[in-house]
């Protein structure tokens, strides 16, 4: 490659790093009792349901199993399974009646996780089989999962990540050499304002809420939000999040981002409006004024959290981070599980990185 090739490759990827994309989140798709997605980075994961034929229950199921493979050229392949283990140490993986795997039971999130080529064993017996049931070494039962629909979600997986006719498939396996790229993730340039407390006082807050949708969904005790966003100059904007109604596990607020020019020849007070996101929160629906559910905040990263629960068992909803750019709020992270079937291992649709941008964070020194 020339010199000047070289460094023009090198251009063109710093660009397609820097230049923030608008936010696409991957689909999910279910195939039988599997469920499958992938992220804007090209790593996708499939996770077992629980089955929907034979009466299956929640003692029989004890947890999903989950496969997860990157794009990129480190080719990371995992298999993770989550369950409570107690007092078992050890456990022993069937396949139709096979013995597949066989290992050490850990603490932990994934008290099985299985990599590399002992993944790739596992994953082509599940691809090829009907059941699989992982047993303690007495051969009692952890957990039991049907394998309807693996093959056609690690086929997914394939078709996502340019490995279909490959000799690096899982199911759609070729002759052709594997050619991995390695994806950009995106990287947000956020500017974040020099650190203030004014806040909106509390009678322009109660203001707001009489004039916002959110008025008569207000039931019980309420709690809105206020949150500094700082200042510049002699402008100071603040993050509110006012209570927008409430169920048994989800609790709803609708952003606005205020606004107050300070200025000694006139007093103008707060001005607000909803606040503003490159990829609307799931849970309001595009189309709408935002709203989060069961919102957080991070003051020192300037971050925003939703996360919406489908049940109250929390093994289905959505979740969605975004952070602060100093004009809108934008999406870093999202992930979901759309069925409510005990798949507790939420697939992840959405990631980007951010960073402060120079200016803003030279004035900050």
């Amino acid at each position: 490659m020339s010199p000047i090739n070289f460094i023009a490759g090198i251009f063109a990827t710093i660009a397609a790093a820097t230049t923030t994309p608008v936010a696409q989140p991957g689909k999910i798709r279910t195939f039988g009792d599997w469920v499958v997605g992938c992220d804007n980075g090209g790593t996708c994961r499939a996770v077992a349901l629980m089955p929907e034929a034979d009466g299956a229950a929640y003692d029989d199921w004890g947890g999903p199993v989950s496969i997860l493979r990157t794009a990129g050229s480190d080719d990371i392949f995992k298999v993770h399974i989550s369950f409570e283990p107690g007092d078992i140490d050890r456990y022993q993986m069937i396949v139709d009646d096979q013995l597949v795997d066989t290992g050490a039971i850990v603490q932990g999130d994934y008290p099985v996780e299985i990599v590399g080529e002992d993944a790739l064993k596992v994953a082509t017996a599940i691809i090829k089989g009907r059941k699989l049931a992982l047993r303690g070494p007495g051969g009692e039962n952890i957990i039991r999962i049907s394998l309807s629909g693996s093959s056609a979600a690690l086929r997914y997986i394939d078709e996502k990540q340019d490995r279909v006719g490959t000799d690096n498939a899982l199911v759609a396996k070729g002759s052709k050499p594997f050619d991995a790229v390695t994806p950009v993730i995106p990287l947000i340039t956020v500017d974040h304002w020099e650190s203030a407390k004014l806040v909106p006082e509390t009678s322009a807050i109660i203001s707001l809420v009489e004039d916002s949708r959110c008025k008569d969904e207000r039931y019980g005790v309420v709690e809105d939000q206020v949150y500094p966003l700082g200042r510049r100059g002699n402008r100071f904007r603040a993050l509110v999040l006012i209570s927008c109604g409430s169920g048994a596990y989800n609790f709803s607020s609708a952003p606005f981002v205020g606004e107050y020019v300070e200025d000694k020849n006139t007093d103008g007070g707060w001005t607000f409006s909803p606040a503003k996101f490159d990829r609307q929160p799931s849970w309001g629906g595009e189309g709408t004024d935002p709203l989060l559910v069961n919102a957080g905040w991070d003051n020192q990263n300037q971050t925003l959290s939703s996360y919406g629960k489908g049940r109250g068992l929390g093994d289905c909803g959505s979740a969605e981070n975004y952070v602060w750019d100093g004009d809108m709020f934008r999406l870093t992270e999202a992930s979901a599980m759309p069925e409510c079937r005990g798949a507790y291992e939420w697939i992840t649709t959405w990631r980007a990185n951010y960073r402060k941008s120079p200016t803003a964070a030279s004035a900050a020194q």
